[in-house]
């Protein structure tokens, strides 16, 4: 029986352990989260994936059937489909991208008066 468990701590500090049991000759899966079942799934024998929500992150496992007929089972975030928090992720990396532009073009104009004015701009004042 293959089984796997991950451990998720939210922005809040509360953990979350999300676990895996997959039947090896059945293909019988169930994922939970903590005490709380998320999904029963039959005769899974092939590659699939599975979505669903921690409080507002979206995740993913995928169950990956590999060459030699053994599973294999990944834990991700989803941070492209187009979720609240999501959508609130990418407006605040805008924002940053943003200011860290302001950033450099500001450092930039400085380092130019500096050696404008320290490769004989001075003669002209």
């Amino acid at each position: 029986m293959g089984q796997m468990k991950w451990t998720y701590v939210d922005d809040y500090g509360r953990r979350f352990n999300v676990g895996l049991f997959h039947g090896d000759r059945t293909g019988h899966l169930m994922i939970y989260c903590n005490t709380r079942i998320l999904v029963i799934d039959f005769n899974v024998l092939e590659t699939k994936k599975y979505s669903f929500f921690i409080n507002d992150e979206l995740c993913d496992i995928h169950v990956e059937r590999r060459a030699d007929d053994r599973f294999a089972y990944g834990f991700k975030f989803d941070h492209k489909t187009a979720t609240p928090r999501n959508k609130l992720r990418k407006r605040h990396e805008r924002k940053s991208l943003i200011r860290s532009l302001w950033l450099v073009a500001a450092l930039v104009l400085v380092v130019g008066i500096a050696a404008f004015l320290l490769l004989g701009g001075i003669e002209y004042f």
